[in-house]
């Protein structure tokens, strides 16, 4: 898939898909690095039906900057058209499993 590098963009991808996690990364980050590969095979075991996204702000600095995000990593969680769930920093991974569990099932139930 295309990266998104406008919120507009990304907006499109989010409208064309029932569940998206969007995944900003900064160049050269450790944290985003340990998180990446995490986040990936959680998504992929318990949220498979999930588009995921994983964007570096100096791929799309637009991107990041048109959803206010300037701390990373940041996880955010699109479902049905709308943001569902923000992480930032420092969060943990079974606290994302837990926001994406329930709307998660309320759309691909």
């Amino acid at each position: 898939m295309t990266v998104p590098h406008t919120a507009s963009a990304l907006a499109e991808v989010v409208a064309r898909h029932d569940g998206v996690v969007l995944l900003l990364t900064e160049d050269a980050c450790r944290v985003a690095e340990a998180v990446e590969p995490r986040l990936e095979a959680m998504l992929a075991e318990r949220f498979p039906k999930l588009e995921r996204l994983v964007v570096s702000k100096g791929e799309a600095p637009e991107l990041a900057a048109q959803l206010g995000v300037f701390v990373f990593p940041a996880v955010l969680a699109y479902f049905g058209g709308k943001e569902s769930a923000r992480f930032v920093r420092a969060f943990s991974l079974d606290v994302v499993a837990d926001a994406l569990a329930r709307p998660y099932g309320i759309v691909f139930g």
